[in-house]
Formats: C-alpha cells, structure tokens, sequence
C-alpha cells in the first residue's frame, strides 16, 4: 500500500495498480486497496476495471460517498447522463440525511443539469432551500417543478407545487401570475419569481426568512386527550370531502343529461339543510340512476358514517378508494368507520395503507422500497389476530389528531425532515411507526440530542442520555443502536459489536430481516473477519429471497476461512454457494468465479484432479476463456493425459490465432520447455516456428521431433516429420531424402 500510494502520488498510475493488485491479493476486502486501484485505473481512463472496483465497495458499504461521486464521473465519461443524474441524487440524499445540505444541494442541482426530468432532485433542492429560509430560490424551483407536470399534462401536480411556492410566498405576484398561466395553457415561466419582493410587495411576516428554526416547537405527535368537538376544520377527510362537493357541482354542469343529475343535485341540496336522511335517499338514487362517480361514494360513505350506518360507510367508502384521488381520504376514513364496528384486523389495514400512500410521497429511490417494506412488516404485524384493541384506538387517536390540521401535508413533510435527521444508516423510519409511538418525541429528541453530543464529542453525556431514553423505550431499537454507536465512538469495540448482535436478534425475533442485513453489514465493517456473522448475513439474504447478495457473502465468507487457513471449510463454502447458484440463472458470473476460486486451492493443494473437474465445469460456461483452457492445459499434462491436454490446447491456439498469433508461438515454446518429451507438443511447435517464418527453429524441432518417433518406433510418424521438413526447404535437403528414403524402405 505504502508503494501503491506512493506510485499515484508521482502518476505513475500502471506502478500504482499493479502494487494495489498485490494489495488486494493479499487482502481481497481492504477498501483502500480497492478504491486505490478505482482511482489509478480511473486516471488511466480504463472505465470497465474502475467501475468494478468502486461497485465492490458499494456492495458492501452503499452510502460510500467518495465511491458514488466516482461511480458518477464514470457514468458521465460513458455518456449516461442518466445513470450519472441518478446517481447524483443519490449522493444528494446521503449528504442530506448526514445535515451537509450545502453539499445536497450542489449534488442535486447537477443531477438537474445532467439530465431533465429530474422531478425528485427539484423537489429536494426546494424542500432543502426552504429549510434554510431562503424562500424565493425555493419557491423557483417549486414553479421549476410546477413548469415539469404542466408538459406533462399533470395540472393537479402543478397545482399543488404552485401551492408549495405560494405558501412561501402569499402575497407574490410572480406566483399569482403562474397560476394564471397554468390555468390559460400557458407555460409556466419559473424566473418570473424575483430575486427580492418588488417595492409594493412587502416580505410576509412570519415567512421563514424571520424564522430561526425551520421546525418549531409544537410536539407533531403528542397524544393528549383529543376531543372530536375540538378538532380542527378542513383536515383531511375534511378537504377531501370539500373536493368531493365541488367535484359533483362540475359533475351537474358537466354531465346534465345524466338522468342522476338532477338527483344529485337535489341530495346536495338536503345535505347543505343537514338533512341527512334524505340527502342520503337522493344520492343513493343518483348512483342507480347512472351518477356512481368516486366523488358521490366518499361523499355518500361520510354521511353514512355521520348517521351510524357503518356497514354501508364502508362499502362506499371501499369503492371510492379504488380511484387515486379518493384512495388516501377513502381508506382512511374507512379504517376509522370498521374500528368503530369491532373490526379491528380491518381497520388496521386500511389505516395503515392510507398512511404508506401518503408516507411513499415524501421519499424516493432506495428509501422508497426500504419505506414499502416498514409498511408491509407493520401490515403482518396487524393481521392473523394479531391487533391490540387498545394499542389500535391510540393509534387511530393519533392519526386522527394528525390528519385533523389543516396543514397536516406540511406537517407529513416536516415530520420526514426530522424522521430523515434521525434514521440509521441505510435505513428509513416510517410515519405510521412514530404516530403507534406514544413516546415519540422522547425518541427524536434522544437521537437529535446524542447526535449533537456525539459531533462534540461528549460521549458520556451522550451515554447517559441515551440511557435515560432506554428505560421509558425499550422496544425502540434505533435507541439502542445509538449507543451502540457510541460505545463504537468510546474504542468500546466488543461492546459494541455485542449490542449490535443483540439488536439483529431482536430484528430477526420481529420478522424484520432486512433490517437485521443492515446492522450485521454495519458489524461486518467493524469485524470483516468474524465468519459467524458473515454466515447469519447470509442466511437473511435468503430468507429475503436475494440469492445474488447472499452468493456475493458466500464468496467473502470462503475467503475469510482460507486466509484463517482454514483452507477445507473454505472449500466446503465454496461448494454451499456454488449449489446455490445453480439454481440462480442471474449468477452464472458469480458461479465462475467460485469455480475459479476452488481450482486456485486445488491446485494449491497439489489436487489436480479435482481443480481440473473445477475449470471443466467452469469451461462449459464460458467455453472460450483463455484463462481456464491455459489452467486446463497445464493440469492435464500434470496428470499423464496427455490427448485431452492437447484437445484443450488446440481450442486454446485457434483462439490466439485470432486474436494475437504470435501468443501461439509464445504459448508453445513454454509448454514444451515444460514437458520437453511430449511429441504433440514438439509438433505443433514445429508448425507454429514455420508459420512465423523461423524456419531454422522449425527444422530443428521437427529433427528432434523425428529422433523421438523413430526411438518409439512410430516409422509413419517419422516419414511425415522428414517429410515436413524437407518441404520447408533446408540446407542439406538430400540428405533428408536418403534418410526419408531408408525409413520408407525400412533400412532404419
């Protein structure tokens, strides 16, 4: 390593990756080693091998950012804006979640250049700089997001991004005029928003460039005591509601010939004079009479819910969140009407499916799946009988509490910004789990807390503090990872590895195993050595259904026996992972490379037998590999067989033929300085001197070539050697035909 840095310090980069390939031969996993040889490669423009290496970091560590931000160039260098863009973002996201907004930011807005489309690096960029206060750029890039639906023919989208803008900045005139041009068809203009408010256009008082604090201080997910006398208007099912009403008044206008039109409009009448009966009688007279629009069945659903008629609530509340603007709305209200009738299981599960439509909005990428997969375990959690009456109601509390503001869509962001400062490394918490969390705020405040500790080194305090949040949260384990990571911090490094085990086997007891692979690969950075860990790793992988990643573990798991000299349980993890992926058609490149792996140790071990059974198998998938057909060559010479050695190496000769001829002679000469008796070797090194022009070598291996025929009596094989040579032309050519001649008339 000393060699290798040293060689790219001078930019001597061919020096620096040969010494960072003896690097890695001696250790396979050293990221310095790997990411070393990225680098040099990368100077040598050599793509292909520097992407290999960046990507084997990422396996293992995903948020490597020094390996993205490579990985990126890379994809720039090839021309896949894209792939780069994407990437960016991905980068944007990690500097986010690690408080670097700055950093975010720039990463974000190259995405934006490298590629248009980029609807979630905009989004960023204006929930980052609206975070910071700085309002009029955000409120751009929400107009810039806005401009991007419109062409898409997405007006609702546009719509609530102008909305986004207008609330930075209410009393705009920029924003005012770009909703004037969503509505005429007009483009939107985003740089219609001004650096500074025009002089008849005073700064809003309160807008967040008077404010110190993007959060203030209101506790998003307390749960005191809600009365439903008290609840805010115009919360969710409220404003969906109101949707709703207004969607049926176009729909009377629209539709006036629809026989259920004057129904309708007759059952909106009895529902402004609070006459819900017959509001109801009207409106289900309008869905026979043709009017079953999504708009009437949540509608309709709420008023039966207001009259106690739960079973005929959920049937219409069901069918109108079958349709995506009544989806969140729908279920929502339907898992408050099917608690209110005893059915728990139910309700739970639209309850939760409301929250995972409104929590999916909010991330994007990685997070996106790893958020689905929180919402599906708490899914599992709730169903087989599996819900508490009692955990359900303070749940179902607290959502209706959320969901009863106003401003509940900022709060939903608001409460992704704070979950995002907290969460674990490659991990994502969810809004469902804080809001079934009565001690939620005890929690992000704890982690918001140590953290600030930790950055300031006050590791006991930062201890002690997260202790105290132990004992009134047990069961949170993102608490005891953090002091896990702060014994890490402490050099506390077996204590912390245990705490880290522990909180993977209570992962595992709660059926989450994708967050078990999260902490044993945050342990397998700390230990790459410790072989158990590797082996439960692996088998999460599987119980995950992910043969590739778990192959991928095989294969460092064998290494890890081998350089513990434990050479046949390396093997014997060879053979495990090579069965595994025989049966996984997306691996044929990690299967050669175990079969690969094993001959290296057979032949090591002096096993011939079993490294050459190694490279046949591998030979049959990739049949032209001129690495195995050399291996293949050299091992059955090794064992006496001699015809197949010579089969393989003709396969190997045509393929340097075309490739590069003069390997063949180089080939030949080294094969037969090794095995210097073997006449087929003799011969197609005579033959290869001829067709290179050397024709004195190749009279002197046919001569040598003849000797030995004749001295093993194969006469006919000696009269086509004479032969061969004297039509090559040589010096005493006569003297070649007597000879020719007595062998032919069996003088010799």
């Amino acid at each position: 390593m000393m060699h290798a840095d040293r060689f790219s310090q001078e930019g001597k980069w061919a020096d620096a990756t040969k010494a960072y390939r003896f690097a890695m031969a001696e250790f396979p996993n050293s990221e310095a080693a790997i990411i070393g040889f990225g680098k040099a490669a990368l100077a040598m423009n050599q793509l292909k091998p520097a992407r290999k290496a960046f990507e084997q970091v990422l396996r293992v560590n995903p948020t490597h950012l020094e390996s993205l931000a490579f990985i990126a160039d890379i994809h720039e260098r090839e021309g896949q804006l894209d792939a780069a863009a994407e990437t960016y973002l991905k980068i944007g996201n990690i500097q986010a979640s690690l408080d670097d907004v700055e950093s975010a930011i720039d990463s974000w807005t190259r995405a934006t250049r490298l590629a248009s489309g980029q609807v979630n690096a905009h989004l960023r960029i204006a929930d980052a700089l609206a975070q910071q206060g700085k309002v009029r750029p955000a409120a751009r890039e929400y107009l810039t997001l806005a401009a991007m639906y419109q062409r898409r023919g997405d007006k609702e989208q546009a719509r609530k991004h102008l909305k986004a803008a207008q609330h930075l900045l209410p009393d705009d005139e920029g924003i005012a005029a770009a909703f004037a041009m969503l509505n005429s068809g007009d483009t939107i203009q985003p740089h219609i928003i001004r650096d500074t408010p025009s002089e008849s256009q005073p700064a809003a008082a309160g807008s967040f460039e008077e404010s110190d604090d993007f959060f203030d201080e209101e506790d998003l997910f307390a749960l005191d005591d809600f009365d439903e006398t008290e609840r805010p208007s115009g919360g969710l099912l409220e404003r969906t509601q109101q949707n709703a009403l207004e969607e049926m008044a176009n729909l009377i206008f629209e539709d006036g010939e629809n026989p259920g039109a004057l129904v309708l409009t007759q059952a909106l009448d009895w529902q402004r004079s609070e006459n819900f009966d017959e509001a109801i009688h009207h409106f289900q007279q309008a869905i026979q009479r043709g009017a079953a629009y999504p708009a009437v069945f949540y509608n309709l659903g709420l008023l039966y819910r207001r009259q106690g008629q739960l079973k005929a609530a959920a049937e219409m509340l069901s069918r109108a969140a079958e349709h995506p603007k009544y989806r969140t709305g729908g279920l929502l209200a339907l898992g408050l009407v099917q608690q209110a009738a005893g059915q728990f299981e139910l309700a739970a599960q639209a309850l939760i499916e409301a929250l995972r439509t409104i929590d999916l909005q909010t991330v994007s990428g990685q997070r996106s799946y790893a958020l689905a997969q929180a919402y599906d375990r708490l899914a599992a959690n709730y169903s087989n009988g599996g819900v508490e009456t009692d955990k359900l109601s303070k749940f179902t509390t607290a959502l209706q509490r959320f969901f009863a503001n106003p401003d509940w869509e900022q709060r939903v962001y608001e409460a992704r910004q704070r979950m995002n400062k907290v969460a674990e490394e490659g991990s994502v918490m969810s809004l469902a789990e804080f809001l079934e969390t009565p001690e939620t705020e005890i929690v992000i405040t704890t982690l918001a807390l140590t953290g600030e500790y930790i950055k300031s080194d006050m590791l006991m305090t930062a201890s002690e503090e997260c202790l105290r949040a132990i004992q009134k949260v047990p069961h949170y384990l993102p608490l005891h990872s953090r002091l896990a990571d702060i014994m890490l911090k402490q050099n506390r490094l077996e204590h912390a590895i245990d705490k880290y085990l522990y909180i993977a086997t209570v992962y595992r007891m709660r059926h989450q195993p994708d967050q078990a692979v999260n902490v044993y690969q945050k342990v397998l950075k700390l230990a790459p050595m410790d072989v158990n860990v590797r082996s439960r790793l692996i088998e999460m992988y599987q119980s995950l259904g992910q043969p590739v990643p778990a192959l991928e573990q095989y294969i460092t798991l064998a290494d890890s026996y081998y350089q513990l000299a434990q050479v046949d349980r390396s093997l014997e993890k060879y053979e495990e992972a090579l069965n595994l992926a025989a049966v996984t058609p997306e691996a044929e490149k990690l299967k050669n490379d175990i079969l690969l792996r094993m001959a290296d140790i057979y032949n090591q071990r002096f096993d011939w037998a079993k490294a050459a059974a190694s490279l046949e198998s591998l030979r049959k998938s990739d049949p032209g590999n001129p690495r195995v057909l050399r291996q293949l060559v050299d091992l059955y010479f090794k064992l006496n067989k001699s015809n197949q050695a010579t089969a393989v190496l003709d396969q190997l000769i045509r393929i340097y033929q075309r490739q590069n001829p003069v390997a063949v002679l180089e080939l030949l000469t080294e094969l037969t300085s090794y095995y210097p008796k073997d006449m087929n070797l003799r011969q197609r090194l005579a033959v290869a001197y001829a067709q290179n022009n050397k024709i004195k070598e190749a009279i002197a291996e046919y001569d040598a070539l003849g000797e030995m025929q004749l001295e093993n009596g194969m006469r006919d094989q000696a009269v086509q050697t004479i032969q061969a040579i004297i039509n090559l032309g040589p010096n005493d050519v006569e003297g070649y035909r007597r000879l020719l001649s007595q062998i032919s008339g069996g003088a010799l």
